[in-house]
């Protein structure tokens, strides 16, 4: 695990948070209470912050990442999939970005919204609240469910209790 401050930018984790061996955080990072950082993740706040909400999870092989006019703003209750690439833009709370999407600069993604797997964010795009929105570029494709809904909080408390077993 490499967890690096830079240009006189501190790393900041809230105690409660998982961070995998394998990870990598460096720079000017903030990392929100039990949230969790999984194995082979990257995030590079070098010339911007990124700020990661409460109980978040980040999972393998991601990489966050910023530019110098766009910070990288992750929500509360956020669940990121595996190979996702995050980069200077903003994700509300209770959002799910699908394995392998890739959400690009100064792109919005509202909260509540599921982001499917392998869809590209354009950069600029603006994803509202509640929907589901797919391909590459995402388009958005139909309101998400009221269960849907829920199930998104419910899946990041979920890996809010697999980070507990992986603290062991």
């Amino acid at each position: 695990m490499v967890i690096k401050d830079l240009k006189n930018k501190k790393v900041k984790v809230h105690e409660s948070c998982f961070i995998a061996e394998t990870a990598d955080i460096i720079g000017d990072v903030t990392i929100g209470e039990d949230s969790s950082i999984w194995y082979k993740t990257v995030l590079r706040g070098d010339d911007n912050y990124i700020k990661v909400g409460k109980s978040t999870n980040i999972q393998d092989n991601s990489v966050v990442h910023i530019s110098h006019l766009y910070p990288t703003v992750i929500g509360n209750y956020v669940t990121i999939g595996h190979n996702a690439i995050i980069h200077a833009c903003t994700i509300g709370d209770c959002t799910l970005i699908g394995m392998g999407a890739i959400v690009l600069d100064g792109a919005e993604v509202g909260s509540e919204t599921i982001i499917g797997a392998g869809s590209l964010v354009a950069p600029g795009k603006k994803i509202p609240s509640g929907v589901l929105a797919i391909g590459s570029p995402a388009k958005v494709v139909r309101e998400l469910t009221e269960e849907e809904k829920k199930g998104l909080r419910d899946s990041a408390e979920g890996y809010v209790k697999y980070a507990n077993e992986h603290k062991i």
